[in-house]
């Protein structure tokens, strides 16, 4: 019995991105974005998201919560979010999450997504259900040819798009801010490491 085609390319697109989704489950990014957060104590408040991680986030807020206390925490463009506070200082705090593996891993897929949607010039794609490693890329391949590709999926570390264009193994490519190599074809794409945040800075600047 043979695998049906789109079967197959979702498997091996699972297995080619399982290194990023590992290292997206830890990693803490800046994310400036506008919330609320509520507690029994203190009822509901604004606050601004620091920066966040699967794990928890860090909130800046006028009123601080104590430290122990349990926080529910609404963040536009991430969703509730529930926790305890394990930090309070003196104009932001510290939650730990409680959710279940999951919960994080979708959290982690919605992080990712936030943190390379406006770097990477992504746009979303209004006629797909609406879940992160959806959209639209413009890339930029070394030759100067300009393609438009799906997102299949994005971390923080690289991503993976669809389309019938196959660039080689190792060839520099840009893709919105981000500059990058692909790092392996797939059956129906391919793969892009992006390249380590000193490398962006040197490219930005000889650009």
């Amino acid at each position: 019995m043979t695998d049906e085609p789109g079967r197959l390319d979702r498997r091996k697109i699972k297995i080619a991105a399982r290194g990023s989704q590992e290292r997206r489950r830890h990693a803490r990014v800046s994310l400036r974005l506008h919330g609320r957060f509520w507690s029994e104590e203190h009822g509901e408040h604004a606050c601004r998201l620091v920066d966040i991680s699967p794990g928890g986030a860090r909130i800046l807020s006028r009123l601080k919560p104590a430290q122990g206390d349990r926080i529910v925490l609404l963040v536009n463009g991430i969703g509730r979010l529930e926790g305890d506070v394990v930090r309070a200082g003196e104009d932001d705090f510290s939650m730990a999450f409680r959710a279940t593996d999951r919960k994080r891993d979708k959290l982690a897929d919605a992080i990712t997504w936030r943190f390379n949607k406006e770097r990477l010039g992504l746009d979303e794609d209004r006629h797909a259900p609406r879940k992160p490693g959806r959209g639209r890329a413009r890339i930029r391949l070394s030759d100067g040819v300009v393609i438009a590709a799906n997102v299949i999926d994005v971390s923080v570390t690289g991503a993976a798009f669809e389309c019938l264009e196959r660039p080689r193994v190792d060839e520099p490519v840009r893709v919105g801010e981000m500059s990058g190599r692909v790092a392996r074809i797939l059956d129906n794409g391919f793969a892009v490491v992006f390249d380590p945040p000193e490398a962006q800075t040197n490219d930005s600047e000889a650009a």
